[in-house]
């Protein structure tokens, strides 16, 4: 396709990154220079300097001849307008990165019939659903779900007291029908074979049906005690959407925020929490308000920096699980190196739900991971060489595995003898440089 991206921003810029890489002739506006420098240097992709909302700059950068546009600038407003002026010129699909939710509700027409939006990417409410969801599995670090809400792919770090640590993985004991299908080990994802043998600190991907998605965890998580008492430490967009979201399901908030105008809207909103208003996080601050008695903190103010210093200050005052909120690719290595458990990119949340979008029809769900790793689902079309023999006899790639089918209601967990069927669901968790292999198996 012949994709317009406005704005070059994280989300714009991973995602031009990854649909150029897919063959897609991708086209990128942005205004500041220094952002322009680093498309250019850096991507496959023609980079148009000015303003997306701009029609002169839309006609320059060819929209009319696109078959997509994504606005993806930290405007909505900017955002909605290259929307509208997009679809105006005949452009068949469009995209919009929404951050307040005033402008889009689901539930009404109004964004699509009027604004001309097809998809809306809200980055806010996504991070929050995916930090909520790991806080509610105990002992995961982050949990998704595939399959029509019937199966989960739970990732767990293991700790060194693990039962899997030093065991091959064929000698890891799980539940019935579920299995390892992926390890990300000092940010490098691989496949793991019956004789790959688990190492402390390695992200393990364990996949099962929802309904014992907690047995898969505990087989080899040790500490899985339910998750009563959180400390959010920034009271943005993600920070009080995250608050609201934990008190609905009785778990306790103390939310820490600089801004005192804002710790005071965040104090109006919540039923029960604390809300502390403090300008400088700090070692004796978190001491003093027993951050070494919560079960997890979660760090998510809009400074990468700060979320990291906050995340690794709770770690080694005792906080049972850390969570921080991480814009630029750059940081998620210094994110394991300072002990975080958890890290959430909105970046690659946004790019995750782009993915699918263009994907829409083979593909149902797209789960990005910072090791470029990636979870997706796929429906079998007919005539896909995936269906023409077992998993063994099509090679499967060695990068990639088969985690679980859907067939009908019937969820299996196949091995190599077992063939692929047309309206066949699949869940495969691939290695970044068997992505493209994967994707032309089920090419119809």
């Amino acid at each position: 396709m012949r994709v317009v991206i406005v704005g070059a921003g994280e989300v714009g810029f991973s995602t031009a990154r990854m649909l150029s890489e897919e063959g897609h002739d991708v086209v990128v506006i942005e205004q500041k220079e220094a952002l322009v420098e680093r498309v250019s240097g850096q991507l496959d992709a023609l980079v148009i300097p000015g303003n997306g909302a701009s029609p002169r700059v839309l006609e320059e950068a060819g929209v009319g001849k696109s078959d997509l546009l994504i606005a993806a600038t930290d405007s909505d407003e900017a955002n909605i307008i290259a929307c509208m002026a997009a679809r105006s010129r005949g452009v068949p699909r469009t995209v919009a990165r929404i951050h307040n939710p005033d402008y889009y509700d689901p539930e009404e027409p109004f964004a699509r019939d009027v604004l001309g939006i097809d998809f809306v990417i809200h980055t806010e409410q996504m991070a929050t659903e995916e930090i909520r969801e790991a806080l509610l599995v105990p002992g995961a670090v982050n949990v998704e779900t595939f399959a029509g809400e019937s199966v989960e792919v739970a990732e767990v770090i293991l700790a060194a007291s693990s039962p899997a640590v030093g065991k091959a993985v064929r000698e890891v004991r799980l539940p019935e029908r579920s299995l390892i299908v992926g390890v990300v080990r000092k940010g490098e994802a691989l496949v793991p074979r019956g004789d790959t043998v688990l190492e402390e600190r390695d992200h393990v991907f364990l996949l099962g049906e929802r309904r014992r998605v907690h047995e898969v965890v505990e087989a080899v998580a040790t500490d899985t005690k339910p998750v009563r008492e959180v400390m959010i430490y920034g009271g943005g967009r993600i920070g009080l959407r995250l608050a609201l979201a934990l008190e609905e399901v009785g778990i306790s908030v103390k939310v820490i925020e600089k801004d005192p105008e804002r710790a005071r809207y965040v104090a109006s909103r919540l039923r029960k929490g604390l809300v502390f208003h403090e300008e400088d996080i700090s070692r004796d601050f978190l001491l003093q308000e027993r951050v070494d008695h919560v079960d997890a903190f979660v760090a998510v103010t809009a400074d990468d920096r700060a979320n990291l210093l906050a995340a690794m200050y709770a770690r080694q005052l005792g906080s049972r699980l850390t969570v921080a909120g991480i814009s630029r690719g750059e940081f998620a290595p210094l994110a394991e190196a300072l002990g975080v458990d958890i890290t959430v990119s909105p970046r690659l949340l946004a790019a995750g739900a782009i993915l699918r979008f263009v994907r829409e029809g083979e593909v149902v769900a797209v789960t990005l991971l910072e090791s470029g790793a990636q979870m997706i689902e796929l429906r079998v079309p007919e005539g896909a060489k995936v269906s023409r023999g077992s998993l063994a006899e099509v090679k499967f790639p060695k990068g990639a595995i088969v985690g679980a089918i859907r067939r009908g209601e019937e969820i299996l967990i196949p091995t190599g003898s077992d063939r692929l069927r047309p309206g066949d669901g699949v869940v495969v968790f691939t290695v970044e440089s068997a992505v493209d292999e994967v994707e032309r198996l089920f090419a119809p």
